[in-house]
């Protein structure tokens, strides 16, 4: 262990699992020691380690950070990001913290935390949302999905560049050209979506897990039907499912789609029902080691990041639900 100016001190990854425990050990123990997140030619030896409060922005740690960080993502593999909440205590065992990202309204645990981790000067606290106005979707009022989005993600993007340069002015120059190159990713991966929908038959996808993904609405057109909430612990009504199961009639919609975190036995049951087949969705929540049980021909990679969640399976989903092959 050792400090930087400020006395702070940073540890490696692979030291903190050695180092900590109780209620961290419980609380993050998906995510640290052999954890299959950690690439061999990981950061353990950074000198700087930084927790992410899940998958999505995790990676734009990891992205806009490089060799100069160590990105932890406390979110366990396997877990889903939205219904998550760490063990009682975990944060005043974040003791080797230089920053803490999180998502303002997204899950009460990131709030509580990131108000309990400002208290110290030790800890420099992000939040990726900060500028990013959410809004009143068709799903839910004050929709905070906005990494569905692409583009609202630049901005995510560039408030993690600014973060991390205040933990480290000395590579300051850096985070703001790995976020500019990454940003630059984002576009090119919101020009293909565009594309899809240009090219494609229908407007209208049906999603029988909970809908995280309305923000496509806005920027795409995209309209998204769920049986289910916002919340992965919402259940559908057999009015919402007798209504949906029309829908899928009346606009000769082929495939149900499933958020690939969840249990998905309504999915299956309403594809059945309406002869459709089962399609995969990712809202970048879960990293999977291994294939969804429901549908074992998707293979994820537990490593995978934000643009290879949307490449391997949101956009081969989309191509083929909206029929734009």
């Amino acid at each position: 262990m050792k400090s930087d100016e400020s006395g702070s001190r940073v540890v490696s990854r692979r030291s903190f699992t050695a180092l900590t425990g109780g209620a961290l050990t419980a609380g993050v123990a998906g995510c640290l020691g052999d954890d299959p997140q950690e690439d061999e030619d990981g950061n353990g030896d950074a000198e700087y380690t930084i927790f992410a409060s899940m998958p999505a922005v995790w990676d734009f740690v990891r992205q806009v950070a490089g060799e100069h960080m160590e990105a932890i993502d406390l979110v366990p593999v396997g877990e889903h990001g939205h219904d998550w909440t760490p063990e009682p205590g975990m944060v005043e065992e974040l003791d080797i913290a230089a920053g803490f990202v999180y998502l303002r309204d997204f899950a009460a645990w990131q709030d509580d935390a990131a108000d309990q981790l400002a208290e110290r000067d030790d800890v420099v606290v992000i939040e990726a949302t900060e500028g990013i106005e959410f809004f009143d979707s068709p799903a839910e009022d004050d929709d905070e999905h906005f990494w569905m989005d692409p583009i609202a993600c630049q901005e995510g993007v560039l408030n993690v560049a600014d973060g991390l340069a205040e933990i480290d002015p000395n590579n300051a120059d850096d985070y703001e050209a790995n976020a500019e190159a990454f940003n630059d990713e984002l576009e090119q991966l919101n020009d293909d979506i565009h594309d899809i929908v240009d090219r494609a038959e229908l407007e209208d996808i049906v999603l029988a897990t909970h809908d995280s993904f309305q923000w496509w609405n806005r920027r795409y057109g995209i309209n998204i039907h769920s049986p289910i909430g916002t919340s992965p612990d919402d259940a559908a009504s057999a009015a919402d499912v007798e209504e949906v199961e029309e829908l899928v009639e009346d606009l000769g919609i082929e495939h149900v789609c499933y958020d690939v975190g969840e249990p998905a036995p309504l999915a299956e049951s309403l594809a059945t029902e309406v002869g459709a087949e089962i399609l995969p969705l990712s809202p970048i929540e879960t990293q999977i080691d291994g294939s969804p049980e429901v549908d074992p021909t998707v293979e994820m990679e537990p490593d995978w990041g934000y643009v290879e969640h949307f490449r391997e399976i949101n956009l081969p989903t989309l191509e083929t639900a909206l029929e734009a092959e």
